[in-house]
Protein backbone atom coordinates (compact mmCIF):
# COMPACT_ATOMS: atom_id res chain seq x y z
CA UNK A 1 0.00 0.00 0.00
CA UNK A 2 3.09 2.40 0.81
CA UNK A 3 4.09 2.08 -2.64
CA UNK A 4 0.71 3.36 -4.12
CA UNK A 5 0.48 6.41 -1.82
CA UNK A 6 3.65 7.17 -3.27
CA UNK A 7 3.06 7.10 -6.35
CA UNK A 8 -0.02 8.88 -5.99
CA UNK A 9 2.08 11.71 -3.60
CA UNK A 10 4.78 12.27 -6.56
CA UNK A 11 1.94 13.10 -9.47
CA UNK A 12 -0.12 15.93 -7.00
CA UNK A 13 3.33 17.41 -6.49
CA UNK A 14 4.09 17.80 -10.04
CA UNK A 15 0.66 19.00 -10.87
CA UNK A 16 -1.11 20.40 -7.69
CA UNK A 17 -0.55 23.62 -6.17
CA UNK A 18 0.81 23.40 -2.65
CA UNK A 19 -2.00 23.39 -0.22
CA UNK A 20 -1.46 25.82 2.94
CA UNK A 21 1.15 24.28 5.50
CA UNK A 22 -0.33 24.38 8.93
CA UNK A 23 0.38 21.15 10.80
CA UNK A 24 0.98 19.13 7.27
CA UNK A 25 4.15 18.11 5.90
CA UNK A 26 3.69 17.30 2.66
CA UNK A 27 7.16 17.27 1.26
CA UNK A 28 8.22 14.61 4.02
CA UNK A 29 7.91 11.01 3.93
CA UNK A 30 4.67 9.42 4.57
CA UNK A 31 3.88 8.38 7.92
CA UNK A 32 2.21 5.26 8.28
CA UNK A 33 1.38 2.73 11.44
CA UNK A 34 -2.11 2.69 13.67
CA UNK A 35 -3.86 4.42 17.05
CA UNK A 36 -5.04 3.28 19.77
CA UNK A 37 -7.40 5.80 21.73
CA UNK A 38 -7.93 4.71 24.98
CA UNK A 39 -10.90 6.09 27.21
CA UNK A 40 -11.63 5.46 30.98
CA UNK A 41 -13.71 6.80 33.56
CA UNK A 42 -13.25 10.82 34.69
CA UNK A 43 -13.31 9.49 38.48
CA UNK A 44 -11.23 9.75 41.37
CA UNK A 45 -10.37 6.17 42.89
CA UNK A 46 -13.35 4.60 45.28
CA UNK A 47 -15.89 7.07 43.48
CA UNK A 48 -19.55 5.10 43.33
CA UNK A 49 -19.97 5.00 39.23
CA UNK A 50 -19.10 2.37 36.78
CA UNK A 51 -15.71 1.58 36.27
CA UNK A 52 -16.38 1.05 32.38
CA UNK A 53 -16.96 3.98 30.42
CA UNK A 54 -19.72 2.80 27.94
CA UNK A 55 -21.22 4.99 25.20
CA UNK A 56 -18.05 6.24 23.82
CA UNK A 57 -17.53 5.47 19.64
CA UNK A 58 -14.48 6.46 17.99
CA UNK A 59 -14.04 6.73 13.65
CA UNK A 60 -11.49 7.85 12.06
CA UNK A 61 -11.28 9.49 8.46
CA UNK A 62 -8.17 8.67 5.83
CA UNK A 63 -7.44 11.19 3.21
CA UNK A 64 -5.54 12.25 0.20
CA UNK A 65 -5.32 15.85 0.49
CA UNK A 66 -3.54 16.84 -2.59
CA UNK A 67 -7.09 16.65 -4.12
CA UNK A 68 -9.38 19.24 -3.59
CA UNK A 69 -11.89 18.50 -1.93
CA UNK A 70 -9.39 15.65 -0.54
CA UNK A 71 -9.96 11.84 -1.82
CA UNK A 72 -11.41 10.29 2.01
CA UNK A 73 -12.99 7.03 3.42
CA UNK A 74 -14.42 6.61 6.95
CA UNK A 75 -12.57 3.72 8.85
CA UNK A 76 -14.25 2.12 11.94
CA UNK A 77 -11.94 0.42 14.94
CA UNK A 78 -11.18 -2.81 14.04
CA UNK A 79 -13.04 -6.42 15.75
CA UNK A 80 -9.62 -8.22 17.23
CA UNK A 81 -10.15 -11.81 15.14
CA UNK A 82 -8.23 -15.08 14.19
CA UNK A 83 -10.06 -15.36 11.37
CA UNK A 84 -11.57 -13.21 8.57
CA UNK A 85 -12.64 -13.09 5.17
CA UNK A 86 -13.04 -9.77 3.02
CA UNK A 87 -13.57 -9.24 -0.74
CA UNK A 88 -10.48 -9.03 -2.92
CA UNK A 89 -9.41 -7.76 -6.22
CA UNK A 90 -6.90 -6.56 -8.35
CA UNK A 91 -6.21 -5.72 -11.58
CA UNK A 92 -3.70 -3.54 -13.47
CA UNK A 93 -6.00 -2.64 -17.00
CA UNK A 94 -8.76 -0.94 -14.74
CA UNK A 95 -6.04 0.31 -11.78
CA UNK A 96 -8.23 -1.99 -9.18
CA UNK A 97 -6.60 -2.75 -5.76
CA UNK A 98 -7.37 -3.82 -1.87
CA UNK A 99 -5.08 -2.57 0.36
CA UNK A 100 -4.90 -4.41 3.40
CA UNK A 101 -3.32 -3.23 6.97
CA UNK A 102 -2.98 -5.81 9.48
CA UNK A 103 -1.96 -4.96 13.11
CA UNK A 104 -1.29 -7.44 16.30
CA UNK A 105 -1.53 -5.38 19.18
CA UNK A 106 -0.53 -8.48 21.33
CA UNK A 107 3.13 -9.37 23.74
CA UNK A 108 3.96 -12.56 21.27
CA UNK A 109 4.26 -12.47 16.88
CA UNK A 110 1.77 -13.64 14.92
CA UNK A 111 1.54 -16.09 12.31
CA UNK A 112 -0.87 -15.13 9.71
CA UNK A 113 -2.14 -17.35 6.89
CA UNK A 114 -3.65 -15.33 4.14
CA UNK A 115 -5.15 -17.76 1.34
CA UNK A 116 -7.29 -16.50 -1.78
CA UNK A 117 -10.22 -17.70 -3.75
CA UNK A 118 -11.57 -16.79 -7.31
CA UNK A 119 -15.27 -16.05 -7.37
CA UNK A 120 -15.98 -19.69 -7.92
CA UNK A 121 -14.91 -20.47 -4.12
CA UNK A 122 -11.70 -22.10 -5.85
CA UNK A 123 -8.87 -21.63 -3.93
CA UNK A 124 -6.32 -20.21 -5.80
CA UNK A 125 -3.20 -19.58 -3.55
CA UNK A 126 -1.55 -19.34 0.12
CA UNK A 127 0.57 -17.88 2.23
CA UNK A 128 1.76 -17.29 6.05
CA UNK A 129 3.60 -14.53 7.28
CA UNK A 130 5.16 -13.68 10.33
CA UNK A 131 3.76 -10.05 11.94
CA UNK A 132 5.94 -9.27 14.94
CA UNK A 133 5.06 -8.02 18.68
CA UNK A 134 3.31 -4.71 18.19
CA UNK A 135 3.93 -4.31 14.45
CA UNK A 136 1.90 -3.42 11.52
CA UNK A 137 1.58 -4.74 7.92
CA UNK A 138 -0.10 -2.45 5.18
CA UNK A 139 0.16 -3.93 1.27
CA UNK A 140 -1.73 -4.12 -1.50
CA UNK A 141 -3.32 -7.65 -2.95
CA UNK A 142 -0.94 -7.45 -5.59
CA UNK A 143 2.12 -6.91 -3.21
CA UNK A 144 0.98 -9.60 -0.51
CA UNK A 145 1.09 -12.49 -3.23
CA UNK A 146 3.80 -11.02 -5.66
CA UNK A 147 6.08 -13.61 -5.20
CA UNK A 148 3.15 -16.14 -5.75
CA UNK A 149 2.34 -16.83 -9.59
CA UNK A 150 -0.95 -18.79 -9.65
CA UNK A 151 -2.29 -15.24 -8.72
CA UNK A 152 -3.51 -14.18 -12.43
CA UNK A 153 -3.05 -10.28 -13.08
CA UNK A 154 -6.69 -9.69 -12.81
CA UNK A 155 -8.88 -11.36 -10.09
CA UNK A 156 -11.80 -10.95 -8.37
CA UNK A 157 -12.49 -13.28 -5.51
CA UNK A 158 -11.71 -13.16 -1.28
CA UNK A 159 -9.05 -13.59 0.86
CA UNK A 160 -9.56 -15.28 4.15
CA UNK A 161 -7.02 -14.40 6.66
CA UNK A 162 -6.52 -16.72 9.85
CA UNK A 163 -4.29 -16.23 12.62
CA UNK A 164 -3.02 -18.36 15.81
CA UNK A 165 -3.07 -15.07 17.86
CA UNK A 166 -6.55 -11.87 17.32
CA UNK A 167 -5.16 -9.03 14.90
CA UNK A 168 -6.77 -5.96 13.89
CA UNK A 169 -7.50 -5.74 10.12
CA UNK A 170 -8.90 -3.16 8.07
CA UNK A 171 -8.89 -3.17 3.47
CA UNK A 172 -9.41 -0.49 1.64
CA UNK A 173 -10.89 -0.71 -2.29
CA UNK A 174 -8.88 1.91 -4.89
CA UNK A 175 -9.44 2.32 -8.48
CA UNK A 176 -6.90 4.56 -9.40
CA UNK A 177 -6.54 7.79 -6.80
CA UNK A 178 -10.62 6.69 -5.76
CA UNK A 179 -10.58 4.78 -2.35
CA UNK A 180 -13.36 3.41 0.13
CA UNK A 181 -13.87 0.92 3.39
CA UNK A 182 -15.09 -2.31 2.80
CA UNK A 183 -16.87 -4.57 4.70
CA UNK A 184 -14.73 -7.32 7.17
CA UNK A 185 -16.33 -10.51 7.99
CA UNK A 186 -14.94 -11.84 11.06
CA UNK A 187 -15.26 -15.90 11.53
CA UNK A 188 -14.65 -16.21 15.22
CA UNK A 189 -15.42 -14.65 18.65
CA UNK A 190 -14.26 -11.22 18.99
CA UNK A 191 -11.30 -10.71 21.21
CA UNK A 192 -10.28 -7.52 23.84
CA UNK A 193 -8.02 -4.94 23.22
CA UNK A 194 -4.64 -5.99 24.95
CA UNK A 195 -3.07 -3.60 27.58
CA UNK A 196 0.15 -2.16 25.07
CA UNK A 197 1.56 -0.37 27.94
CA UNK A 198 0.52 1.58 31.32
CA UNK A 199 -2.64 3.87 30.15
CA UNK A 200 -2.83 2.34 26.81
CA UNK A 201 -4.85 -0.29 25.84
CA UNK A 202 -7.52 -2.59 27.64
CA UNK A 203 -11.27 -3.20 27.91
CA UNK A 204 -12.20 0.71 27.24
CA UNK A 205 -9.85 1.15 23.93
CA UNK A 206 -10.56 0.72 20.30
CA UNK A 207 -7.60 -0.05 17.81
CA UNK A 208 -7.35 1.92 14.29
CA UNK A 209 -5.56 -0.35 12.02
CA UNK A 210 -4.19 1.92 9.83
CA UNK A 211 -3.08 5.96 10.79
CA UNK A 212 -1.23 7.98 7.92
CA UNK A 213 0.00 11.64 7.99
CA UNK A 214 2.19 13.81 6.01
CA UNK A 215 3.70 13.44 2.33
CA UNK A 216 -0.34 14.90 0.91
CA UNK A 217 -2.23 11.99 3.19
CA UNK A 218 -3.90 12.59 6.70
CA UNK A 219 -6.26 11.14 9.48
CA UNK A 220 -8.86 12.77 11.51
CA UNK A 221 -10.20 11.02 14.53
CA UNK A 222 -12.79 11.32 16.36
CA UNK A 223 -14.50 10.67 19.67
CA UNK A 224 -18.39 10.66 20.57
CA UNK A 225 -19.29 10.48 24.17
CA UNK A 226 -23.19 9.58 24.13
CA UNK A 227 -22.97 7.95 27.49
CA UNK A 228 -24.11 9.48 30.66
CA UNK A 229 -20.85 10.46 32.64
CA UNK A 230 -17.94 12.41 31.14
CA UNK A 231 -14.78 10.18 30.08
CA UNK A 232 -11.11 10.57 29.69
CA UNK A 233 -9.45 9.78 26.24
CA UNK A 234 -5.85 9.78 25.25
CA UNK A 235 -4.84 8.61 22.05
CA UNK A 236 -1.51 7.25 21.17
CA UNK A 237 0.24 6.44 17.45
CA UNK A 238 2.51 3.61 16.37
CA UNK A 239 5.09 2.96 13.50
CA UNK A 240 4.45 -0.05 11.62
CA UNK A 241 7.36 -1.22 13.85
CA UNK A 242 5.65 -0.43 17.08
CA UNK A 243 8.17 2.59 18.46
CA UNK A 244 5.90 5.80 18.73
CA UNK A 245 4.61 7.76 15.50
CA UNK A 246 5.45 11.90 15.93
CA UNK A 247 3.32 13.93 14.03
CA UNK A 248 1.30 17.12 14.31
CA UNK A 249 -2.46 17.33 15.17
CA UNK A 250 -4.56 20.46 16.43
CA UNK A 251 -1.46 21.74 16.41
CA UNK A 252 0.38 20.05 18.45
CA UNK A 253 3.44 17.50 17.92
CA UNK A 254 4.08 14.43 19.16
CA UNK A 255 2.85 10.67 19.76
CA UNK A 256 0.64 10.92 22.07
CA UNK A 257 -2.73 13.44 22.53
CA UNK A 258 -4.55 13.78 25.64
CA UNK A 259 -6.05 13.12 28.30
CA UNK A 260 -8.78 15.28 27.56
CA UNK A 261 -12.11 15.32 29.13
CA UNK A 262 -15.36 14.51 26.65
CA UNK A 263 -18.15 15.40 28.77
CA UNK A 264 -21.47 13.53 28.62
CA UNK A 265 -22.66 13.85 24.92
CA UNK A 266 -19.39 15.91 23.70
CA UNK A 267 -17.07 14.99 21.24
CA UNK A 268 -13.53 15.73 20.32
CA UNK A 269 -11.46 15.83 17.12
CA UNK A 270 -7.93 15.32 16.29
CA UNK A 271 -6.83 16.20 12.51
CA UNK A 272 -3.82 17.94 11.27
CA UNK A 273 -4.50 21.66 11.05
CA UNK A 274 -4.26 24.20 8.62
CA UNK A 275 -2.52 27.68 9.70
CA UNK A 276 -5.86 28.61 9.65
CA UNK A 277 -7.25 25.84 12.19
CA UNK A 278 -8.94 24.17 9.73
CA UNK A 279 -9.14 20.10 8.69
CA UNK A 280 -8.85 18.79 5.39
CA UNK A 281 -12.05 16.52 6.70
Amino acid sequence: MRRLLLTLFCVSLLSTTALAQGDHNDGGAILVGYAVVTASPNFPPGFPYPTTTGGVVVFETMGFRFEVPALRAGVLPATLTTRTVLFATSGIRLSRNVGVAITNPESTDAVVTMTLRRASGEVTSSKTITIASRHQVSQFISELFADVPEVPVDFDGTLTITSDTPVAIVALRFQGANFSTIPISSLSPTRPLPVLAEGIGGRDAVLLPQFVADGGWASEIVVLNHGSLPVRVRIDLFKQDGTPLTTKLNHQSGSTFGTVVVPSGGTVVYSPRHANGDSDF
